[in-house]
């Protein structure tokens, strides 16, 4: 398995526990990474949805894409695209909004290590 496809792989992954854990227990997944509650129904739907099915799209296609050899290229501009704008996102709202928990600093991190070596790769790659 090359370097790519490990990344491709991992991020498959992570959105796909992520997603799953969304799914099927949002109230505790949303408090835990951002110290919120869910107070209505519709509320609780949406971030099953949201958080948990679009994550588990991701996942899915991510896991296509690590597992095709002609796709590699494509997963990693996926992965590039997927935490190039999480990161702008969260970098955006940590400067707007202030105050992030350990949570968001956690994951800022980590998307920005994944940016920058998926990037790097993909550089690799197209020399």
């Amino acid at each position: 398995m090359t370097l790519s496809q490990w990344i491709i792989r991992l991020n498959a992954v992570f959105f796909g526990l992520y997603g799953l854990v969304f799914i099927f227990i949002p109230e505790t997944m949303l408090y835990w990474v951002a110290g919120s509650s869910l107070n209505t129904p519709s509320a609780i739907i949406d971030v099953r949805a949201t958080y948990g099915g679009m994550s588990l799209a991701v996942a899915l296609l991510l896991h296509y894409f690590s597992i095709k050899d002609k796709h590699q290229k494509l997963g990693l501009i996926f992965v590039i695209l997927i935490m190039g704008n999480m990161a702008l996102g969260r970098s955006l709202g940590i400067l707007l909004d202030g105050d992030p928990n350990p949570i968001m600093w956690l994951y800022l991190g980590g998307e920005l290590a994944t940016l920058g070596l998926s990037v790097c790769l993909l550089k690799k790659q197209s020399t």
